[in-house]
């Protein structure tokens, strides 16, 4: 007997009962895809697998995993922590990325140890289609012409309050260049040592950003700062505790990462299995996911991982709460499965 799972739930896998944050209700994102309260078992030990987080930049080589730690079911990152939502390699990983042909709203509850100027905390977001493969070149662009859009929702020590940076890309490696918003520092002063909410949205129908502090407002950016090539793109979640240039000690507390995207975003993919159990007796085995109350989903299975035939196991499952189990026959052929949302 061989058992083979493979779960892939294509839309709105992580969302707990969460009221709808105003940046989100301003463009109609409610469907909340991530909801996480990070800690530091859910970084990975190495560059891939089945892990939320992942210690590093590609292009850089791995902070010590000593910047990590969770203190009160908190996730805290001491001076140099770096964390990142996509696997090193850009395997696949837990959470999902970000379609920007849908849109997406994004926010984090941050807190710091205190308000030295020379603390740089920052959470922002990259495509993953940024890597040493440059997979941002376009078609009618030059050899190695790369393009893409970097969404810094929140940098620290740069200003009294919010610094909020949205960065248009391009160029051929090493030679690269940006342009970016003007209107990027607020004048609104935060006491970094309580916690914030610092949001941010990317609205690919008018090519615009904008950002949120605690629920209210900042400030906009649209093009030529926004890159029309963003709703190209799919982005990854980015988590920084960095220095101005002193590199004195302190600590970058995470205690809430959430992303919402339009109810009617199809495209949208985990582009990874998230099981909360597999559980297995001689005649049967039973899968258990997250899930949205009130949405639908269609369990399918195929011999065949590559295939684009999948078939039905069942009618389509509506959940009740926030997950849902199915048992399926043990059979003598290796099986693959995924769920699908029903729209």
């Amino acid at each position: 007997m061989k058992l083979v799972f493979f779960l892939a739930i294509c839309a709105g896998l992580n969302g707990m009962a969460q009221s709808t944050p105003p940046g989100a209700a301003a463009l109609g994102y409610t469907l909340c895809v991530i909801n996480e309260k990070p800690s530091a078992a859910d970084i990975a030990p190495g560059n891939n697998g089945d892990y939320k987080w992942f210690n590093g930049q590609w292009w850089e080589t791995p902070p010590a995993v000593t910047n990590y730690s969770t203190v009160s079911n908190i996730l805290d990152l001491s001076l140099g922590g770096d964390l990142v939502s996509t696997p090193r390699d850009f395997s696949t990983g837990v959470l999902p990325v970000l379609p920007g042909t849908n849109g997406f709203y994004v926010e984090f509850d941050e807190q710091l140890s205190d308000n030295d100027p020379d603390h740089w905390p920052a959470v922002w977001l990259m495509p993953v289609e940024h890597t040493a493969q440059q997979q941002d070149c376009y078609p009618g662009d030059p050899a190695d012409f790369e393009r893409w859009m970097e969404f810094d929702v929140d940098e620290g020590g740069w200003g009294p309050g919010l610094l909020g940076t949205v960065h248009n890309w391009t160029g051929i490696w090493p030679d690269y260049s940006s342009i970016q918003n003007p209107n990027n520092e607020s004048t609104n002063t935060l006491d970094r040592s309580q916690k914030h909410t610092f949001g941010g949205s990317y609205d690919p129908v008018h090519q615009t950003t904008a950002w949120w502090v605690d629920g209210v407002y900042q400030m906009s950016a649209g093009s030529p700062y926004v890159p029309a090539v963003a709703a190209q793109q799919h982005f990854y979640l980015i988590l920084s505790a960095q220095s101005r240039g002193e590199n004195k000690p302190y600590t970058m507390a995470v205690s809430g990462v959430r992303a919402y995207v339009p109810v009617n975003a199809l495209s949208l993919q985990l582009v990874t299995p998230l099981l909360h159990n597999t559980s297995a007796t001689a005649q049967s085995f039973t899968l258990t996911w997250n899930a949205l109350s009130g949405q639908s989903y269609q369990v399918q299975c195929s011999t065949n991982l590559w295939t684009t035939n999948w078939n039905n196991l069942g009618n389509p499952i509506t959940a009740t709460n926030w997950s849902v189990s199915v048992s399926l026959a043990v059979t003598n052929t290796p099986r693959f499965f995924r769920v699908s949302l029903q729209l």
